[in-house]
């Protein structure tokens, strides 16, 4: 399962606990097209990234782009979590931040997001074993949001472990299904019986009336 996929269930931005679940156990499943402009994306995105790593670069930190921070965390129960760090920089103290750009609105699962990657790359990637690392939100307005290394505490511990402990159950949640994350959602009826169609929905300016 993948880092992303956790922290929106953290953080409430996902409902359908279900979802992530099913992508969890089963990878070979028919996907839905999707209409979300992924060129326009990757550009911006990458964009972004080059400026942070300019920027760094220039202050003399050492800097590690995407696939060189690129892990896998097995559980004791056999759950890989996986991850991919947009980037991870190391200053001439030796002290480490993982920053992630943003080219969207900030939600809140974008520092939980990186809190997670600070967690778990001591544990898979020997470079940052040991370390404290801290982390930085960078988004395409300009805004930042600094993370500090104090923020992996015993409570933050406990809510990764609750949620995944449920995506990696044998037993599924129940599908929570609605618009908003169907719409978005890969997963098509072949698998998931309950997911909500546009048609499905009446639109707005359609809502029959009241019978008080």
């Amino acid at each position: 399962m993948w880092v992303t996929w956790l922290s929106k269930l953290m953080t409430g931005e996902v409902g359908c606990q279900w979802a992530p679940w099913f992508k969890t156990h089963y990878t070979d499943y028919t996907r839905a097209p999707s209409d979300f402009p992924l060129a326009t994306w990757t550009a911006e995105h990458n964009k972004l990234l080059d400026e942070v790593s300019k920027e760094r670069l220039k202050l003399g930190d050492s800097v590690y782009r995407e696939e060189q921070n690129r892990f896998r965390v097995r559980r004791s129960t056999g759950l890989v979590v996986a991850g991919k760090p947009d980037l991870v920089t190391v200053d001439k103290d030796g002290h480490c931040t993982v920053y992630e750009c943003k080219t969207g609105i900030p939600r809140q699962s974008d520092m939980t997001q990186v809190i997670l990657y600070m967690m778990l790359l001591p544990y898979a990637v020997p470079l940052y074993k040991g370390k404290n690392l801290s982390g930085c939100v960078v988004y395409k307005t300009g805004a930042r949001s600094d993370i500090p290394a104090k923020a992996i505490d015993k409570a933050f511990g406990e809510s990764a472990t609750y949620f995944l402990n449920i995506l990696e159950s044998p037993d599924p949640p129940s599908p929570t299904p609605h618009l908003n994350e169907c719409r978005f959602c890969d997963i098509t009826e072949e698998d998931c019986s309950e997911r909500v169609k546009t048609d499905d929905v009446i639109s707005e300016g359609e809502a029959p009336e009241a019978p008080i």
